[in-house]
């Protein structure tokens, strides 16, 4: 029981440091240098695209962190539930899966971008609205992991 508590205490804790961090302000000497590698792109664009990195990157660590947390603890629940948090887990790393193919995705199309073109700003709104499906799918999943 206290497992399951610190668990869900821990995805709370990961999910609001990820939510409310404020990404653009905490490294702006690294982030103006490589606003300053890309030119021809709106600024705020590229502020968000960092940001979305930053953030994917601490939710795919977590995330994985916690699989593998219960993935190890598995075996000293009994048989009944060993099948049930399996298959939870089993859920959870496709969903995490899915999260990081969404992500590398978007880096790539990112990468892509030479000159911002107001075109693309179907695409990558589009982009932003998957990757954040996927973070709740993601999220639902570990909530089955209590």
């Amino acid at each position: 029981m206290k497992a399951k508590f610190y668990i869900l205490a821990i995805i709370a804790i990961l999910l609001y440091c990820c939510q409310q961090k404020d990404w653009t302000g905490s490294n702006e000497n690294g982030l103006e240098t490589e606003l300053d590698e890309v030119s021809g792109i709106n600024d705020n664009l590229l502020r968000k695209w960092f940001a979305l990195n930053k953030e994917s990157d601490s939710i795919i660590k977590s995330a994985q962190l916690i699989i593998d947390q219960q993935s190890t603890q598995v075996e000293s629940y009994p048989q009944d539930e060993r099948e049930y948090i399996n298959t939870c887990i089993e859920e959870a790393q496709q969903q995490l899966n899915i999260l990081k193919e969404k992500v590398k995705f978007t880096k790539r199309f990112a990468a892509d971008i030479k000159q911002y073109d107001p075109s693309l700003q179907y695409t990558i709104d589009s982009l932003e609205e998957d990757y954040v499906r996927e973070k709740y799918k993601l999220e639902d999943a570990l909530k089955q992991l209590k």
